[in-house]
């Protein structure tokens, strides 16, 4: 926002109006087509931080008891109880009749532009800000239908609101874009992984021999686990305007950063970090501080090629089971490996140089997203 009048510090160059304080109901009304049973419906969820509305999957049908409402394409969702999780979203075209309960209230737009509501209402000064006023000292984090739709916003011209949402659709379909590509090299290294490690392609050495056949190993007679006590601290220690990476068990590579020196682990180059609840594998390229429980590090017990065998533990890793302790189950595991360190370094280079390209194209990602994080900042009130 400008210091003198409510308009936003970045804009179009048409557009010299003030934006008008709004309410949510100035754009929406809420939607209630009542639908089937729990048992009978097709249902849909609303994804946490802004990420869409899906399919529900269910393992049962749901009770007979619970009574769903049909939603429809192009409604905008919200979920009660992930408010402050910024659960919201547009109905996609593939879900128009798919249903929810009351916890998942939709609504119909009477005037507005949706992609500018709905960017607006992602951003963090408008879900946690309102959303932590709406709840007060309360224990439950749930939003009701008349809260959200009584919450202030400011809005300009429906021009100025498709200029600014037409803006952003293409900055999505561009960030999507760069998704897939991502999602192809990723794919491309899971195909590369399943030939090589099931052995449907194999290499030859230098002299166009065979190299030695691969055996079974247990996880045990190939890694063993470095103590790491020492060089953990707990995720409320990150610091900002720190210079070493913290870094846990989650999916995103750093948690955080911190100063602490005296928590340093040096040796980054010879092990694998491994998420005890999380089955996630990371490696990290410089020296690193571990950030909360569930953190293994592991280094080669034999004389193995360490990036080979953060490959291999990629490949034959257990399957998540939700937040639970895989490592007594990965103990247990099977592994066909390479004996021949030679043929190991070959295999490791061909992932290593993939890593990269997927690593390149994350980066590029990660910069859209920012970059869109920037213009919310500057193109709204």
């Amino acid at each position: 926002m400008t210091e003198h009048t409510n308009t936003p510090e970045l804009r179009f160059p048409e557009f010299r109006e003030e934006w008008n304080i709004e309410q949510v109901s100035d754009f929406l009304i809420e939607s209630k087509i009542v639908g089937h049973k729990g048992n009978q419906a097709k249902k849909l969820t609303v994804k946490l931080w802004g990420k869409g509305i899906v399919e529900k999957e269910s393992i049962f049908k749901g009770s007979s008891n619970t009574q769903y409402y049909i939603r429809k394409a192009g409604q905008l969702m919200y979920g009660k109880l992930d408010f402050l999780n910024c659960a919201f979203g547009l109905v996609p075209t593939e879900l128009n009749n798919f249903e929810s309960t009351i916890d998942s209230p939709s609504f119909d737009f009477i005037k507005g532009d949706k992609k500018f509501l709905l960017e607006r209402i992602k951003m963090k000064s408008f879900y946690k800000k309102y959303g932590d006023l709406a709840n007060g000292s309360r224990k439950a984090k749930r939003i009701n239908q008349n809260t959200f739709l009584s919450m202030p916003l400011y809005a300009p011209t429906i021009n100025e609101q498709k200029k600014i949402g037409d803006f952003f659709s293409k900055l999505d379909r561009q960030i999507e874009l760069e998704e897939k590509k991502l999602e192809l090299l990723e794919q491309q290294k899971r195909g590369y992984m399943q030939k090589i490690f099931s052995q449907q392609l194999r290499f030859k050495d230098e002299k166009g021999n065979d190299y030695p056949k691969w055996i079974f190993k247990k996880f045990e007679e190939i890694f063993k686990v470095v103590p790491s006590k020492k060089y953990q601290i707990k995720s409320s220690e990150i610091e900002d305007n720190a210079s070493i990476p913290v870094i846990d068990q989650g999916q995103n590579l750093i948690l955080g950063f911190s100063n602490n020196k005296e928590k340093v682990f040096n040796d980054f180059k010879n092990v694998i970090i491994y998420g005890d609840h999380t089955t996630v594998i990371k490696r990290s390229d410089k020296p690193f501080i571990i950030g909360g429980d569930g953190v293994k590090l592991l280094t080669s017990k034999v004389d193995s090629d360490i990036s080979y065998l953060y490959n291999a533990l990629q490949y034959f890793n257990v399957k998540s089971e939700g937040y639970k302790r895989h490592f007594s189950i990965l103990k247990n595991k099977d592994f066909y490996i390479s004996t021949s360190i030679e043929e190991q370094k070959r295999i490791a280079n061909i992932f290593n140089k993939l890593d990269k390209y997927i690593e390149k194209q994350f980066a590029k990602v990660e910069l859209l997203k920012q970059r869109k994080q920037g213009l919310l900042q500057k193109m709204f009130v």
